[in-house]
């Protein structure tokens, strides 16, 4: 059944970056259309509405990769307010020490699950942590529905607001945030790859150089393909405006290359390429889903933090690359990329790391989401006043009326707060929500999804 709109939730975002935005829009469309809430999107900085306006419930990316998404978790728990929060990166390397629940000081979950992407997560979470089976639950990767209901873009299109439209072949890069060697995060970044200390660093800038030795052989080399360069959204923390040095920055003089930041979807620029090339990068995966060939770039053999380079054409130097160059746009012969070996080893891939790729990880969540909402009784209890979030939402609303793009960014101890100002009103996520939920409707005709969620159907019909 449907119910009257009487229920509110706030979706707490760090910035108009999109990836955790369509973590969660599914979610929030179904919630919307089928369980009664109004949900809005709220800057972080905001979390001191959950005192002023207490909400039904409260929505999250997660609760270990941002400081503040797990203040806002633990303060929902112990105010008796729902919470459901995901993963934004939940396929990780599960042969190493990884710390899983990093900005998590209580080292616990606060939805009535904790999601994983996949079974080898959950496996490495039982092994390592005192966590109970049943409360793990495997929905796939929500994220990666967007592949199943959005459009591609449309290449002429998008190539024409950067005049570089009369290029006939295009050849994606996704950026492996090496710019992090100059952020104070570099530690984290080493001990994720295994390679801590002095020595990881000196490798990494090593990786660094040769990746770029690579791509500036094939950018040289065909002046009539365009590159595009998409540099990592989390290379430098929102506050930091810097470019700093990477695989890609240096090669910005040369006519047949874009270099991108967050001006476009990533998926979009996957889905105008006819080539995506990655040092290691999920997305990856995400061109396999769009049927875009894959080809990596590791110089160094043994380094292989996650699966993905079985399910491509892997290169280890620019001479390596050059040669498929040559079998691809001179020979026009890709079939090394669609080996039998290969595809099949991709569909092993993508079971392992999102699970699914049909489309319902939302689904999968909202199933055991659901049940938590019907048994959570919420406090009448005003919630008690956080002192962090108040001071943080009075800096943010006093401080919009003095704020000035160009006076902030000048001034050291005010350029920390210019990407607040910038983000706080998610202007261009509401934009989007907007533009999306279109297609959410499209996809859930066509898959006759209406139908089968009113009558219950929909829950023996997804696949576990």
């Amino acid at each position: 059944m449907k119910y009257q709109n009487n229920k509110i939730g706030y979706c707490f975002l760090v910035s108009n970056e999109t990836r955790d935005y369509f973590l969660l829009l599914p979610i929030i469309y179904y919630l919307e259309k089928y369980e009664g809430f109004k949900i809005s999107f709220e800057f972080i900085w905001d979390a001191h509405k959950i005192r002023k306006n207490p909400p039904d419930l409260v929505i999250l990316p997660n609760v270990r990769g941002q400081l503040l998404y797990y203040e806002v978790a633990k303060y929902c728990h112990e105010n008796a307010i729902p919470v459901y929060h995901n993963d934004s990166e939940g396929n990780f390397n599960t042969e190493i020490d990884y710390d899983f629940w990093a900005y998590n000081a209580s080292r616990k979950y606060y939805a009535n699950y904790l999601f994983t992407w996949n079974r080898l997560v959950k496996k490495f979470l039982l092994d390592k942590y005192p966590l109970k089976e049943e409360e793990i639950k495997i929905t796939g990767a929500v994220g990666f529905d967007k592949y199943q209901y959005l459009p591609k873009a449309n290449r002429e299109q998008l190539l024409r607001k950067y005049n570089k439209a009369h290029f006939k072949k295009v050849v994606g890069y996704a950026g492996w945030a090496f710019g992090k060697l100059y952020n104070p995060e570099i530690n984290d970044v080493l001990s994720n790859i295994n390679k801590p200390g002095e020595a990881g660093k000196i490798w990494l800038a090593e990786q660094r150089d040769q990746v770029e030795a690579c791509l500036e052989s094939v950018i040289e080399k065909y002046p009539d393909i365009l590159f595009i360069l998409k540099k990592h959204p989390r290379e430098n923390f929102e506050s930091d405006f810097r470019d700093s040095r990477n695989e890609m920055n240096q090669l910005l003089h040369y006519p047949n290359v874009l270099y991108l930041k967050d001006e476009e979807e990533i998926q979009d620029l996957i889905g105008i390429s006819d080539l995506w090339m990655a040092f290691e990068s999920t997305s990856i995966m995400e061109a396999w889903l769009m049927q875009v060939p894959t080809l990596m770039i590791n110089p160094d053999p043994n380094f292989h933090r996650v699966n993905l380079y079985k399910g491509s054409m892997l290169v280890h130097h620019k001479e390596a690359l050059l040669n498929i160059f040559q079998e691809i746009f001179e020979a026009n012969d890709s079939s090394k990329l669609f080996a039998d070996e290969i595809l099949i080893k991709r569909t092993e891939i993508i079971q392992d790391a999102i699970g699914y790729a049909d489309g319902f990880n939302h689904l999968r969540c909202l199933f055991f989401l659901r049940e938590g909402l019907q048994g959570s009784v919420q406090s009448k209890k005003k919630p008690k006043l956080n002192w962090r979030f108040l001071r943080l939402y009075g800096l943010l609303h006093f401080g919009k009326y003095f704020y000035h793009y160009s006076l902030f960014k000048s001034i050291p101890k005010l350029k920390k707060t210019v990407w607040v100002f910038e983000n706080y009103q998610l202007s261009e996520i509401n934009h989007k929500k907007k533009l999306h939920y279109p297609y959410l409707g499209q996809f859930y005709q066509s898959k006759d999804l209406d139908h089968q969620i009113i009558s219950q159907e929909i829950w023996k019909k997804i696949e576990w």
